[in-house]
């Protein structure tokens, strides 16, 4: 039986992501790495590769972080 929900894991590992110090969270290339450290710890179920879906979400989170900081320098700027 798995130890998580697939919500309970994106959860987890957005929250060890948050956790990282933010110059160890600053590129595509750092979260595509720290997911290869999730898949490992995160025990949950899913159908497609939890390496590929873990890098999905922490990629997503970082994009979402840059647009806000554009989005916050053009409102400064303005």
């Amino acid at each position: 039986m798995y130890e998580l929900t697939r919500q309970q894991a994106e959860d987890e590992a957005l929250r060890r992501w948050y956790d990282l110090h933010e110059s160890q969270r600053e590129t595509y290339e750092q979260a595509e790495s720290f997911a290869s450290h999730l898949e490992v710890e995160l025990d949950f179920y899913t159908v497609t590769s939890k390496h590929r879906l873990i890098s999905a979400w922490l990629i997503r989170e970082l994009a979402s972080a840059r647009r806000l900081e554009r989005e916050a320098m053009q409102a400064v700027a303005a």
